[in-house]
């Protein structure tokens, strides 16, 4: 990397849960029967399952197993035929929650960098947090550049972003969802856009969200990482969940046959 990334902080208390007390944290994002359909086609069957506080949950499963499906769901994308999506004790499914306030709640890094091409990295960084949450610029711009500096990238934050490498461009997505706060961040993919040689920036980055107690739920590709950085493994298949347990348990352990054939094909 061509620059050093400082330690990553949130600004909630750092906390090294065990695995007993990750299972007695409250749940921070709950699903319960979760359906979706498109058209004829039923891609989400009913899917449950919990995040808790200050864990990292990684969602893994074949293409059209229905993981983008549900991540779209989980950050307001997509509407759920049935079911519900707790965020904390909100219910994110129900059509008079406000939005703007659960999107303060959420933060969200996509596969696509997603960053205004015409704004420099701050304004890219400051721009939901002054335009959708009110914040003034001041506040803004303090919070941006606290975020840019830990990972390395204050230095950038005149610059636009077709002066920064794909790692980087990922660097300042992750800290634009970072502005607020969240309680959760949710990352889809966040290195399938990037070349090989960059992922590993961005994958120390999330490490680092996980020593800080960040909680995380993340659909990746990244097998290997998964296994070593994730508490908890979700695999789906078909669109219902096929396994649910620690990564030993899925990815090393697992007798069922279809697991044991998916996981045969990457290395971790």
């Amino acid at each position: 990397m061509s620059e050093t990334m400082n330690s990553i902080t949130t600004d909630r208390p750092v906390s090294s849960a065990s695995e007993s007390e990750q299972t007695d944290a409250p749940a921070v994002l709950r699903l319960d029967g979760i359906r979706k359909s498109f058209g004829a086609t039923q891609v989400l069957k009913g899917i449950s399952f919990e995040v808790r506080r200050h864990e990292v949950v990684a969602l893994l499963g074949p293409s059209g197993s229905g993981k983008s499906t549900l991540m779209k769901c989980v950050n307001l994308l997509e509407r759920v035929d049935d079911g519900q999506i707790w965020l904390g004790d909100t219910d994110i499914t129900d059509p008079r929650a406000d939005q703007d306030k659960l999107r303060a709640r959420i933060g969200v890094v996509f596969q696509q960098f997603n960053l205004f091409p015409h704004m420099s990295v701050i304004k890219n960084v400051t721009l939901a947090a002054r335009k959708v949450h009110h914040w003034s610029k001041d506040r803004a711009e303090s919070r941006a550049l606290e975020l840019l500096d830990r990972i390395g990238m204050r230095a950038k934050a005149g610059a636009y972003p077709d002066q920064l490498s794909g790692g980087q461009q990922q660097r300042v997505a992750i800290a634009r969802a970072l502005m607020t706060d969240p309680e959760l961040l949710l990352l889809d993919e966040i290195t399938s856009a990037l070349d090989p040689m960059l992922v590993g920036e961005v994958l120390t980055m999330v490490a680092e969200l996980k020593s800080q107690g960040t909680t995380i739920l993340m659909a990746t590709h990244e097998m290997s990482f998964a296994h070593d950085a994730a508490d908890r493994v979700v695999l789906l298949r078909g669109g219902v969940i096929a396994e649910n347990g620690t990564p030993r348990e899925v990815m090393d352990e697992s007798q069922d046959p279809q697991t044991k054939e998916f996981f045969s094909h990457f290395r971790h």
